[in-house]
């Protein structure tokens, strides 16, 4: 499964959970929150592990 197939499965997955807790979002606005809190995500995670990376160093 090439990089992009494995993005939209987890996105599709996490946008139709959501789906199903509310009864007020359309697809695209479950898609949209799903895409942002996974890129909150991400960049928390890299700047965690620069920092750790910082302190392994000091």
């Amino acid at each position: 499964m090439g990089a992009m197939a494995h993005r939209q499965h987890w996105l599709i997955r996490f946008t139709d959970e959501l789906m199903t807790l509310t009864d007020d979002l359309t697809q695209e606005q479950a898609a949209d929150f799903v895409r942002r809190v996974y890129a909150a995500g991400h960049e928390a995670g890299v700047a965690e592990a620069a920092e750790e990376n910082r302190r392994e160093r000091e």
